[in-house]
């Protein structure tokens, strides 16, 4: 559907400041169009939507799905992929599977070729597993062992199940201006070939013989929230939740076993809610497992001595206080088959020197 000058004026009629937001996100959501229709018109026929269920690829999502729609020559194909790292926010996490599920079921994208999938870590890589089974110790700024394991390797993996050589362009909700180190990235990815400009970003790669597209890279967050708030339920998406969930604009979401960050600010200011104060045990039990492991006597020593994997005893302890904390808030937090590969893991315990943790830092 086309979005008019009028439409925006009917939907945003409270006050100057907000009609000129309006107008905004229309150029904005003009240009992501146009980049949109031009990928497809070289070739690009197989669209990849990475999904996160935060603000910016929920609206990634939304236009890319609009757009496809408007085209005379529509894409061949188009898939939306979650990365579920099993120790997700649970607000956050329930957000994304219903808006998967409402996708699916949508009456207005029953014609549109979609396919909506969730992508897990493999069982040997999963959170528990690795910090419960192979000791690692929780992830830190010098071993951030999380990120590539739980994100980067399960999108990788269906990516390479999906991609069609010189067909396929993987669309993502990256933008300016999120952070420091994502703008850093986005200015070299640049400086070494990336087309940027005219409010889009894209970069072709060679490893995995597709494209990739950033529609909503110069978008603020004030575009982002006007078009979730005032364009994308006018037809029918369930995007107005979102502001909810997020319980104010600053925050930004991940996991809540997060211990890379010193205070989760997020995590903190959900449970202060009545309508999730009852996960506050997840936040309590994170700083337990931050305390415990930081203690010199629950790891194993290195030659060098300094302290290496976490020991046998300490992740049977942390083990069995995970298991209390799920029968007392009656939610999966750590499955039947991961605590299974842990037990495994723990009958080839061996010390230090055979050690998985070992074999990662050294590799």
């Amino acid at each position: 559907m086309e979005i008019t000058l009028a439409d925006v004026a009917r939907v945003v009629k409270r006050s100057a400041s907000e009609y000129n937001h309006g107008l905004r996100v229309l150029v904005r959501l003009n240009e992501a169009k146009a980049a949109l229709q031009y990928i497809l018109g070289e070739g690009y026929d197989h669209w990849i939507i990475t999904f996160s269920g935060g603000k910016d690829s929920t609206a990634t999502v939304v236009v890319s799905l609009e757009a496809a729609m408007e085209f005379p020559d529509p894409p061949r194909r188009i898939d939306v992929i979650y990365a579920d790292t099993k120790v997700e926010i649970p607000v956050m996490h329930q957000q994304a599977l219903s808006f998967l599920e409402y996708l699916r079921g949508f009456s207005r994208l029953k014609q549109q070729p979609l396919h909506c999938h969730v992508a897990y870590p493999r069982m040997d890589e999963r959170f528990w597993v690795c910090l419960l089974g192979k000791g690692y110790p929780p992830p830190h700024q010098r071993f951030r062992w999380c990120t590539r394991r739980l994100k980067i390797e399960p999108v990788e993996n269906a990516l390479k199940a999906f991609i069609k050589p010189g067909k396929t362009v993987i669309i993502t909700g990256v933008r300016f201006g999120e952070s420091r180190d994502r703008d850093k990235r986005l200015r070299q990815s640049c400086e070494r070939g990336g087309e940027c400009g005219q409010g889009v970003w894209f970069q072709y790669s060679s490893s995995l013989k597709a494209g990739y597209l950033a529609p909503l890279v110069h978008w603020t967050d004030c575009d982002v929230w006007d078009f979730l708030l005032l364009i994308a339920p006018t037809w029918g998406y369930p995007t107005l939740q979102l502001e909810a969930v997020y319980s104010g604009r600053e925050t930004r979401f991940g996991c809540w076993m997060c211990t890379v960050v010193r205070n989760d600010k997020t995590m903190e200011k959900l449970v202060s809610l009545p309508q999730w104060a009852h996960y506050k045990p997840l936040l309590e039990f994170r700083q337990r497992v931050k305390d415990l492991t930081s203690r010199r006597e629950s790891r194993v020593l290195r030659p060098n001595g300094t302290p290496g994997q976490l020991t046998l005893e300490v992740r049977r302890q942390l083990l069995d206080e995970l298991l209390e904390l799920q029968a007392k808030l009656g939610m999966t937090i750590v499955s039947a088959e991961e605590i299974k590969v842990i037990k495994q893991k723990w009958e080839v315990y061996n010390g230090y020197r055979t050690s998985a943790y070992h074999t990662a830092r050294a590799g």
